[in-house]
């Protein structure tokens, strides 16, 4: 996705908000909202607007009613040479009275789903993009897909930080003064969630869009040396050893399986890869006598040998025990991946190959790291496939 867009509400922004808006004659636009519309046009930005809708669900009209006002709404708009690029709207709401329509959704907003749909569309960075609404779900909306917030309103209802107009016209020029997003500075790291859920529907599709942005700020040319890696050990018969702590212990688990089992499968590998996260006994002997920052090092200093492989996988890449075992292979010529979060710790820093991902929550961190461990696995297993058989092979 590359292009900036603007996502707008609809009532309340474009037209008076009446309440529950349902049908033409109850429509009248806000005063300099179809020429903000039409200058946002004139400067090429694409339009998308995004609407809850929660009439339908209640009862108050239906889904054909909508329909015909958002008709007339391009109609007139079209008049003034107006258009908007795409109409979104959330007929759900899990308090309605019409059976098909009483059920929460992704799609109504504060949660992502009509703005994703809106990326889809037309080819959106939402990331540099506006929301422009009047509604605390606007704001929400913008910040659960990392986009630039703008308020539309009486200013006593503005939320604090962010930057509050009277109307859309007045946010439009703003918009076109601004020329691009103002990222945030990275110095304070993204967070997640920053602020209250009401309904697990609305968290998850938040949780989806802040892990779909946290897969993609990895490096995939970092992604591609870890590849290399792991595929020469496999081709020369070198030992690869997994560590990590916690649920990234897991993860550790979890590759010995996949790049030892799941490699097999359809290729000529017999690879040798071993967690030492998984043995207790071994573990706690190791922590109760050298303490518990050796655990993983003194394993190696055992089972290791000069050009095998080092997985270390540690959402902080700072835990004592990881750096000393990055530290000992580094040092016995071992080649190291490590797979981090937040700001790296000192295992971004001394990887041969660094998979970070830039993320301040554990949940998507580990998610993401067990992600790119099952594609590094799947990778090297359908690289030993003939072209002709992977299409028939279970991944």
């Amino acid at each position: 996705m590359s292009r900036q867009g603007v996502l707008l509400d609809r009532d309340g922004t474009i037209i008076v908000d009446h309440g529950y808006v349902g049908s033409v004659d109850r429509v009248e636009f806000i005063p300099g909202s179809i020429e903000a519309i039409a200058a946002l046009n004139r400067a090429g930005i694409p339009i998308a607007v995004v609407s809850n809708q929660a009439g339908v669900a209640r009862g108050y009209y239906d889904i054909d009613d909508v329909h015909q006002v958002h008709k007339h709404l391009i109609a007139e708009l079209a008049r003034k040479d107006a258009h908007v690029d795409i109409w979104l709207f959330c007929p759900y709401h899990p308090d309605g009275k019409v059976a098909a329509f009483a059920r929460a959704s992704a799609d109504r907003k504060p949660a992502p789903g009509m703005a994703l749909a809106a990326a889809e569309a037309l080819d959106l960075d939402l990331t540099a993009s506006w929301v422009v609404g009047d509604a605390a779900c606007d704001m929400g909306l913008a910040d659960a897909v990392g986009a630039q917030p703008l308020y539309v309103g009486p200013p006593d209802a503005a939320l604090n930080g962010v930057r509050s107009f009277p109307d859309l016209a007045r946010a439009t020029e703003h918009i076109l003064a601004s020329g691009t997003v103002p990222r945030q500075a990275r110095s304070t790291p993204r967070r997640f969630p920053t602020h209250r859920f009401d309904s697990a529907d609305a968290y998850g599709g938040a949780y989806v869009t802040e892990l779909d942005r946290a897969v993609r700020s990895v490096d995939r040319a970092q992604l591609g040396s870890a590849a290399q890696i792991l595929d020469t050990a496999y081709r020369t018969d070198q030992a690869v050893f997994a560590c990590g702590n916690g649920g990234s212990a897991s993860i550790a688990n979890h590759l010995q399986c996949d790049h030892v089992k799941g490699v097999r499968n359809g290729t000529d590998l017999t690879t040798r890869v071993y967690s030492l996260s998984t043995n207790i006994e071994v573990l706690s002997a190791i922590a109760n006598d050298h303490g518990y920052e050796r655990v993983f090092e003194y394993q190696l200093q055992s089972h290791a040998r000069p050009g095998d492989v080092l997985v270390a996988i540690s959402s902080s890449g700072g835990s004592p025990n990881i750096v000393r075992a990055l530290e000992w292979a580094i040092a016995n010529d071992m080649p190291t991946i490590a797979l981090t979060g937040f700001d790296g710790g000192a295992a971004r820093r001394l990887a041969t190959a660094s998979i970070h991902v830039d993320a301040h929550n554990y949940g998507i961190i580990e998610d993401a790291h067990q992600a790119c461990m099952h594609l590094l696995a799947q990778y090297v297993r359908q690289s030993r496939m003939a072209a002709d058989v992977v299409a028939s092979q279970t991944f």
